[in-house]
């Protein structure tokens, strides 16, 4: 066991050292970090959840980081990446703390999986909800099980609040409050404690009651959330989890499905392997938390029908490797294959990390520097897609007058209703090519940044899509964002002289977050025939 304990801690080290590398290499917020980021610093709790509508998450982030900032802790970027530090620290600590409440067991499996996870670590101390909530509800279940141990006031009071900031955390952890209660239920009705059961209804139930005032601003953002849905595919699911874990994916799977089994099949026995437990059924509560959370998961992402990322995935990868450390280490045989399994993961996983987590999650904070410095008060900037133009707001400090594909009233966060009418109006970027023209005619010159639009003279004039809902994809505003970049590309090539690529974010010396990797062109000339500009 002393063996464990130091392969344990070294893991601990080596990922705090990670954490580290990440914290110095992120650079500039990308653009969901940046709306995370102007939604905290809303006046009132009122405007904060107003705006939450416009992302994923509820209160606890962004108020923690409204506090963060107030304490004068966050004058720049760093400051910001430092509070996302420590809540990465935050979720590691979670991992020890939750198996000193729930046994004293070491976390080996949750440190070797999730810890050394280049994934976990770049998103999870992003300015996003998912790293917090995700510690939030790793010591809810530890704080639950201790009520459910030793029933008590104080301790069920606890267990309240925990649930409460859960909830508030991540709209997901609901799915997994509600499985923790349920395991925490079949246990004590195994050993026939029904009060302790009308307990865990309770703690249930108040969290529930907590999430009352987010159901008419969350009805009411379906109206506009129509512009960034997709069906959900379980294979689509499986190639964001894949992405996650990495080449570990079959040694997660393979790891949750034996896990799933012990603990499930721990309600066919009484038997006590290990003295040390504070409780025999231990594996069983983890055991049916383990799947009826992975089910909650998975119906909570095709609820919600929009386009899943990577990064949606770190709760279920968190919450599934914590059930497994507890249900491991209470089955003798599973012991020793357990620690070889971590200590070949922590040996494949360090080095790869470390390279991995140098990478800024942005450059577009240096594009936007970069064109303040060489534009002039009649030039114009472009920002493409209208995304892009979060990030961009946040940093252009300079004098030339900048809009995006379509041009919208607000780029605090993503305002996917704005987008909506844009959509819905015919010929909705007419006034930026008007803009254009006027400029290139005036002989000031056309920047665009973002995705460079590229079109050869030859092919024919792109049409103006059908107003929303007419395409096959109906709201959906990506091929909308297509279009209207090739239609810019197209009017670029046939009425300017000249063309050139300025910034070229392939030939960087510090990799970049491909999902933020911005190129900068500028045009100028005007012409009025089809030739197309000259190319440098």
């Amino acid at each position: 066991m002393k063996a464990a304990r130091v392969l344990a801690m070294a893991i601990t080290v080596a990922a705090v050292c990670l954490h580290v590398v990440s914290l110095t290499h992120a650079g500039g917020l990308w653009r969901d970090e940046t709306g995370m980021a102007n939604i905290a610093r809303l006046p009132s709790a009122g405007e904060i959840l107003q705006g939450l509508m416009h992302d994923h998450c509820p209160m606890v982030f962004p108020e923690a980081l409204k506090a963060w900032t107030a304490l004068g802790l966050a004058p720049d970027d760093f400051g910001l990446r430092v509070f996302g530090f420590c809540v990465g620290l935050f979720l590691l600590a979670s991992f020890w703390a939750a198996g000193r409440m729930m046994g004293r067991g070491l976390p080996l499996l949750a440190l070797s999986l999730v810890a050394l996870n280049p994934v976990v670590i770049r998103y999870g101390d992003a300015m996003r909800g998912y790293g917090l909530g995700t510690a939030i509800i790793i010591l809810t279940m530890g704080l639950i099980w201790r009520f459910i141990e030793k029933p008590g006031l104080g301790r069920g009071l606890i267990a309240v609040v925990a649930a409460v900031l859960s909830v508030q955390s991540l709209y997901q952890n609901a799915f997994f409050l509600l499985t923790i209660c349920t395991g925490g239920m079949v246990v004590c009705l195994r050993q026939r404690r029904v009060t302790t059961v009308l307990g865990l209804l309770g703690i249930g139930f108040v969290a529930a009651l907590s999430l009352l005032p987010y159901v008419n601003p969350i009805r009411q953002s379906q109206n506009w959330y129509v512009v960034n849905r997709l069906p959900v595919s379980e294979a689509g699911a499986f190639h964001n989890l894949h992405q996650l874990i990495g080449p570990l994916f079959v040694v997660w799977l393979v790891v949750v499905i034996l896990a799933a089994i012990f603990g499930l099949g721990w309600i066919f026995t009484r038997a006590q392997p290990d003295a040390t437990a504070p409780q025999p059924d231990l594996p069983l509560f983890a055991g049916i938390a383990l799947v009826l959370g992975a089910i909650g998961f998975g119906t909570f992402i095709k609820l919600s029908g929009l386009p899943t990322q990577v990064w949606y995935y770190i709760p279920l990868l968190c919450f599934t490797v914590v059930c497994c450390d507890l249900i491991f280490p209470r089955v003798r045989p599973a012991m020793l294959s357990c620690v070889l399994i971590v200590v070949l993961i922590a040996l494949a996983l360090s080095p790869a990390g470390y390279y991995t987590l140098r990478i800024r999650q942005t450059n577009g904070d240096l594009l936007a520097v970069q064109v303040a410095t060489l534009a002039t008060a009649d030039d114009l900037i472009i920002v493409h897609p209208w995304y892009n133009g979060l990030t961009f707001a946040r940093y252009y400090h300079g004098p030339a007058k900048w809009t995006t594909l379509p041009p919208i009233a607000d780029y605090r966060y993503h305002r996917y209703d704005l987008i909506k009418e844009q959509l819905a109006t015919p010929n909705a970027i007419a006034p930026v090519l008007d803009q254009v023209a006027a400029t290139l005619r005036a002989g000031h010159r056309v920047w665009i940044a973002g995705s460079i639009p590229t079109w050869s003279p030859d092919s024919p004039v792109p049409d103006d899509p059908p107003v929303a809902p007419n395409l096959p994809t109906r709201w959906l505003d990506a091929p909308y964002s297509w279009a209207w970049g090739n239609e810019l590309g197209c009017f670029i090539v046939q009425h300017s002289t000249n063309y050139a690529l300025v910034m070229n974010p392939s030939t960087n010396a510090i990799p970049i977050n491909p999902l933020e990797k911005m190129a900068l062109a500028v045009s100028t000339g005007w012409r009025t025939n089809s030739a197309g500009p000259a190319q440098k």
